[in-house]
């Protein structure tokens, strides 16, 4: 059985990867009243066949989906939760999803330390640390997902998101 763990780490700071986190906002922003669609927020494919090209070009194509299908989302989750949107969204913290996987999309972890990722001036590779704490749940990480970057108090902070193999729960018996 494997489970899915989230832990902090803290990037280097780069002026490239802080314009990404903006530009991704942007887009979010961008794609936020199309989705609204007036109160009757689109699907994640509708969005996408209206406005993908619209917003294309800033970001790499693999991000570009992955800002559409978090704006999307946003208004599911609200009407989800029985709050439906009133009016469009506006993306207050600046922060952008790296996916990371078997083949390394946008962001890839080098055994070297090194973080090689996606930003709108090419790849980089910066270095990033991660709280002692969580350096032995990372290590023994079978499959990473995705890196969420934010902009927190002049810092670049991620949260990255993987999976890990635990045993199966073994129930009781009477």
């Amino acid at each position: 059985m494997q489970i899915q763990r989230t832990v902090p780490l803290v990037i280097a700071p780069d002026r490239d990867l802080e314009r990404t986190i903006d530009v991704f906002r942007e887009v979010q922003h961008a794609l936020s009243e199309p989705c609204f669609n007036g109160g009757k927020p689109l699907g994640a494919l509708a969005l996408q066949r209206a406005c993908y090209h619209q917003v294309k070009g800033s970001l790499s194509a693999q991000m570009t989906i992955s800002a559409i299908r978090l704006v999307f989302a946003a208004y599911a989750s609200a009407r989800a939760n029985k709050k439906p949107a009133q009016c469009p969204f506006f993306f207050k913290k600046a922060r952008a999803l790296f996916l990371v996987g078997k083949r390394g999309r946008d962001a890839d972890f080098h055994q070297d330390g090194t973080l090689s990722i996606w930003t709108v001036a090419g790849r980089k590779h910066l270095t990033y640390s991660i709280p002692q704490d969580f350096e032995t749940t990372f290590e023994k990480a079978v499959e990473i997902d995705s890196l969420t970057v934010t902009k927190r108090h002049g810092k670049l902070i991620g949260r990255v998101t993987f999976m890990l193999d635990a045993p199966e729960p073994q129930g009781f018996s009477r």
